[in-house]
This record gives structure tokens, sequence and C-alpha cells, in this order.
């Protein structure tokens, strides 16, 4: 599977993620899709049409697509050992431009895989006007394609908001004019589409999570699922309803989920451990699939690790958590365990300390996937746990201005974990969040539905003493606005050269 996507990223270089022309769907052969065309002759090309998609799928979580936009913000500060990783994303300076590596591999990569989702909805919707039964579903597996098209639309509205939360404003019921991003929904080799707006691509995610939860209506939830569930389906209909600010529905949908009774938040450190580093706990709604032969995406940015001969293992970490976000948790809170300050030493330019400062550990890495006793930061994604659905639900109901009901919903979260019981005001929920997520990927998102940004993001103290963290305007005194302009991403230029219909975001050039 993974050698797919790579021939995938390699194609990319040469043509616009819109417009290449060779389609690889299945492990391991190539397809060249005519529109139309029977690609699917027996249910085992169909099970292998499904593993394509959910290895694309898989491959868009964890690792730099969490990473990007948390390392941008305000809970980690770039050490002297980051070797100028995520240097413009962090920084957000002169050197972050249309043309940044990251931004650019985002964008393209959920574009990439998206040709394969259109083309298996294309093929499993076939023709509505004809009377003839469609040649892609063959005879017995009519069942299995409906769930397999549930699953197509369901990662396909999750891409859409997914490129929408980074690449353009926040939603704004009353501005219908702001771009989103283009809506490619079928293979095309000549289409130069333009930016829908972010009312039209919202639009189209509904669209999407409707038709997900008709499919997938059967399809009952279960706690670490592998494929797509309805409840997977109501967790992100609830992320859609708190986007566009539908708040009644946004409280429907988290508490649906809550409902079914079968997530339970981690209670405990024995509970910690086994959801945040065995993957093997009660809280995810999904969790992707991994194996030695098929590896999660790494988030060794945290949790660099390095062998000394007077040490042993040792850290040699990136980014280091802010003071910030080491000090927002009570002295009882279970997720302390996240922040690590004696388990190993580091090592800053060859110096080594231990309990200087804290290494952010929460992702250090599941064993199953070490390939020698050094941990290396890999963990099944879970893009769906329980945890958010409780944080919506409070938000949702804050911003109803249900006080009370967002304390009572936030309490149930804090108490799980030890923590300090709040009050339900915006300000306790917006703190929750923040505790509850870092490294997973809501940052951004986050401050763009708040309209708020961030002031500078200090380093520990420890960490300063010891020189470990890079200083100055565009690290420890970094600070933005709510209207910063580096909040929207830049369309990638290289996409912009060769479609000369998408427009930029203001101020970025075409560089």
């Amino acid at each position: 599977m993974k050698k797919i996507y790579t021939r995938f990223l390699s194609a990319a270089v040469v043509l616009s993620t819109l417009l290449s022309c060779n389609l690889e769907l299945s492990p391991t052969d190539a397809v060249v899709y005519d529109e139309g065309s029977q690609i699917i002759f027996t249910r085992t090309d169909l099970a292998s049409f499904e593993a394509g998609v959910m290895s694309d799928y898989r491959a868009l979580h964890g690792g730099m697509y969490d990473a990007i936009e948390d390392l941008m913000l305000d809970e980690f500060n770039a050490t002297v050992n980051f070797g100028n990783n995520y240097g413009g994303v962090h920084r957000t300076d002169d050197s972050f431009t249309s043309s940044d590596s990251y931004i650019e591999s985002y964008w393209v990569n959920h574009y990439l895989v998206m040709k394969d989702y259109n083309v298996l909805i294309d093929a499993l919707v076939g023709d509505p006007e004809s009377e003839e039964p469609n040649p892609n579903i063959p005879a017995g597996t009519e069942q299995l394609a409906n769930v397999v098209l549930g699953e197509c639309y369901f990662v396909r509205a999750e891409a859409y908001l997914n490129l929408v939360r980074r690449f353009a404003k926040d939603y704004d019921p009353s501005d219908t004019e702001s771009l989103g991003v283009p809506l490619v929904l079928h293979y095309s080799l000549t289409d130069l589409p333009k930016r829908s707006t972010v009312h039209e691509v919202y639009a189209q995610i509904k669209n999407d999570l409707d038709s997900a939860a008709v499919h997938l209506a059967g399809v009952a939830g279960e706690v670490g699922a592998q494929y797509p569930t309805i409840d997977a389906v109501n967790a992100l209909y609830a992320r859609y309803y708190l986007d566009i600010e539908d708040f009644d529905n946004a409280i429907a949908k988290a508490q649906e989920v809550i409902g079914t009774g079968k997530y339970a938040l981690s209670k405990s450190a024995t509970e910690m451990e086994a959801e945040f580093s065995n993957d093997a706990g009660t809280e995810a709604i999904m969790q992707m699939f991994g194996s030695l032969d098929e590896t999660p995406n790494s988030l060794g940015v945290y949790t660099s690790m390095v062998e000394s001969p007077e040490y042993g293992t040792c850290f040699r970490s990136m980014f280091l958590p802010t003071k910030k976000l080491v000090d927002a948790y009570g002295a009882s809170d279970l997720r302390r365990s996240w922040f690590s300050t004696t388990d190993y030493y580091t090592d800053v330019n060859g110096t080594y300390y231990r309990g200087n400062f804290a290494t952010f550990v929460k992702f250090i890495g599941n064993k199953t996937f070490y390939t020698s006793d050094t941990p290396n930061a890999m963990n099944m994604a879970k893009p769906y746990k329980i945890g958010e659905m409780y944080l919506i639900k409070a938000e949702a109901q804050s911003r109803n201005g249900d006080i009370p009901g967002a304390k009572a919903t936030l309490k149930i979260l804090q108490d799980a974990r030890k923590g300090t019981v709040t009050s339900g005001s915006m300000a306790s929920v917006r703190d929750e969040w923040f505790r509850e997520t870092p490294g997973e990927g809501f940052r951004l998102s986050c401050l763009k539905r708040w309209g708020e940004g961030f002031e500078a993001r200090e380093g520990q103290t420890g960490a300063l003493n010891v020189n470990a963290l890079m200083t100055g305007a565009s690290y420890t005194e970094k600070s933005m606005a709510a209207d910063d302009y580096h909040l929207v991403w830049p369309i990638p230029a290289g996409e912009i050269r060769l479609n000369p219909n998408l427009e930029q975001n203001p101020v970025y050039g075409r560089q």
C-alpha cells in the first residue's frame, strides 16, 4: 500500500494533482480509468478497491497531518536541534510562502487520494438513467457495494472538511463570497477547476455526509473501528455542525455518539497508557490499522531518539511543549503523563539534561511498531475519539447560552481526567480544548472558529536556562493576532502555475 502512495507523490511533482492521468486504485496494479468504464468484475476486485481507498485514508492521518498546525501556533517551541524541520510553518515569517513543502504536501496528498474516492463513487453509483444493472456491482456484492460507497462518501467529506478548515477563512453564515477550495467530484483529465466558496464546500460536505449516513446506517460503531461506521459519521457531522454554527445539531450529533455508551473516557494512569501509548484503550471511535509492514505515520518531531554511549537512549526533540501548555494542567490531572521530565536524558547540542524541562511524550509510540528497544513515535492514528465529542457538545452548549449544560458536559471530561472542574463559559471550553488535544491537529481550526490569535509562546524556564530553545521574535516571542493572514494557509504556488484558475489567498505571493 505504501509503495502506491509513494508513486502518487512522484506523479505530483510532474503533473497537477487535479490533472494527472494515471490512477492507481488497487493495492498492486495501476488502473487507467475511462469515465463510465467497468473497473470492478468480482467481489475480490471490490474488496481490493475498498482496501486501496482505506489505505489512502490512513496515509492522511498522524505524522505531518496532525503536526503542521500545532507547530504553527502556541503549543510548541522549536529546539536548537530542530534542524529547520517545519521551520517556515513554525516561524510564519518571510520564509513561510506559498511554496512551503509541508503546506504543498498537505494539499497535494488530499487531492491525490480524492481521485480514488471519486472514481470509486462514480463506479458504484453508475448511470442513474440506465435501466440496466450497474456492471461495477457484481451479482451478490450489493450489500458490500452499498457499504463501500458509504465509506467513500465519508472519507471524501472528511477530506474536504480538512482542506477548507486550513486553506479558507472560517465559515461565516453571512459571508457567501469567501473562497474555499476546488470541489473536484469526478475524475477528469482536462478540468481546471476554480475555487468554490466556503459555503459551497460545506454544502458538499453535508451532501456527502447525508449519503454516508444512508449507506452506513447499518454499520454499527465499535471501539477502535478500522473502517467508517455510523458513529464515525455522526462524529464528523458534529464537527461539521460546530463549524457552521448550527449548535443544536452539533449537540445532537455529539450526544448521539456519547449516548451509545460504547466509548469510555480513560480514568486512570493505566487506562491513559492503554489509550495513548498502547493503542488498546476505549476512547477511539475510529483507530487506523497499523502493523510492522504498514506502520503508522510517525510523530517523532516531538520525541526523536538517539543513542548515547554514556546515557543510553536519549531524546533529541525537535520541539518542546511551551510553558503555557505544560502549566495548563493541575497537579492530579492524568494528562500530565503526556509530559516527561525524567524518563530519558535529553541531548541539547551534545550536553545531556534530565529533569530540567518536559518533553511531549503523548505519542512516544506503541511498542508493537518498535524495531529495537528505542521508541519510534508511531501510534495508530485515531481520527475520532470520544473526548472530542464532549468538547464539541460543551462548546455548542456554551455558545447557545446553556452555561450550566456546558459545565456539566465539561465536568464529565474533567472528572475522568482528574482535572480541575471549571465553569461552562467559553473561556473554560477553550481552555479544555487546549488541555485535551495538544498534538492532534485541532488548534488552528479552534482559533479560527473562536476568532482568536495567541500571545508569545514562552518557553519552559528550564529549557531556556540551558539554551535548549530557539529564541527571538519568530520563536519564543512569536504571537499572532486573530486576523493574521497566516491562519489561512496559502494555495500552493505549483498548483496555481498548473491551474491559473486557482486564486491565491490574500497577501501570499506566487513563490
